[in-house]
């Protein structure tokens, strides 16, 4: 339990009363409840949609408003992460001097550039999957909450590649804030960040709220997590491993990588419906 409460003062900027001294090691081994984080997120998220969607008519901006929520909610530490990246692995220097530009607190060109692809692919991939299920189609096959739905589970599914990047691919540095997770994640800890994503998706957008389909689902999650174990490879033969850095890029690209799956699936359940 510590740790877990370790786990959302360290990742997100809600009001999380600590009480005991921090423990690295303890905070580490959190790592495989990471999901857990993206439940919460996910569940304000999905608040914001849905009270949102009463008031706000255009779909992009009410897009708008769920994804800075999100990053109100991060404090903006993945996308920090996922600008250094992109500065360090896009200067195409050595893996020394890459370690270095991408600890560097300064925004470059690349790692801009990143940021702003990303704002706009997530805004309009949201809005998209909100049209998909919201027009006279969507009101008829009852697909309106199609986006609601994604938005809940996204920053859930999404944070199963950060744990397996940490069980994937060593630390590229001697120290850092990040080395604890990736020394303290094992195989179980991925199975079990899974697991609980998984489930939790499977209950909420397929069960309760009816809106999901279950093979789209899985099959969303898992090309995600090829995808994921990819990126632990070419970081791992880039700068020699993973960092606190790449950790937030590849859960900020997993998301992106989500919201095309459920925007195709979308389509195809529509689609299909439409043929009937």
């Amino acid at each position: 339990m510590k740790g877990l409460i370790l786990l959302f003062k360290f990742m997100t900027r809600l009001p999380i009363p600590v009480n005991s001294e921090f423990d690295s090691k303890e905070l580490g081994k959190s790592m495989k409840f990471f999901p857990v984080v993206g439940i919460v997120i996910g569940i304000i998220l999905y608040a914001v949609y849905l009270i949102g969607a009463k008031f706000i008519l255009s779909s992009y901006l009410l897009a708008a408003v769920v994804v800075l929520v999100e990053v109100i909610l991060t404090g903006g530490l993945h996308l920090d992460g996922l600008a250094d990246t992109f500065d360090g692995i896009f200067s195409y220097r050595s893996k020394q001097k890459m370690l270095e530009i991408m600890k560097d607190s300064r925004l470059g060109t690349n790692g801009g550039i990143a940021i702003v692809l990303y704002f706009i692919l997530k805004i309009l991939l949201i809005a998209g999957i909100r049209d998909t299920g919201f027009g006279i189609a969507g009101e008829m096959f009852g697909l309106q909450n199609a986006a609601g739905a994604v938005v809940l589970v996204t920053p859930v599914l999404a944070r199963i590649n950060t744990v397996l990047n940490c069980a994937a691919a060593p630390y590229a540095r001697s120290s850092g804030s990040a080395k604890d997770f990736v020394e303290c994640t094992d195989k179980a800890g991925v199975l079990t960040a899974a697991a609980i994503a998984l489930v939790f998706s499977g209950i909420a957008g397929c069960g309760i709220l009816g809106i999901l389909n279950p093979l789209h689902l899985v099959n969303i999650t898992a090309v995600t997590m090829v995808l994921g174990l990819y990126f632990a490879k070419l970081m791992e033969r880039k700068i020699g491993g993973v960092t606190g850095d790449t950790l937030g890029a590849i859960l900020e690209l997993s998301e992106i990588v989500i919201l095309f799956g459920f925007y195709f699936s979308a389509a195809a359940s529509l689609g299909s419906k439409l043929s009937f």
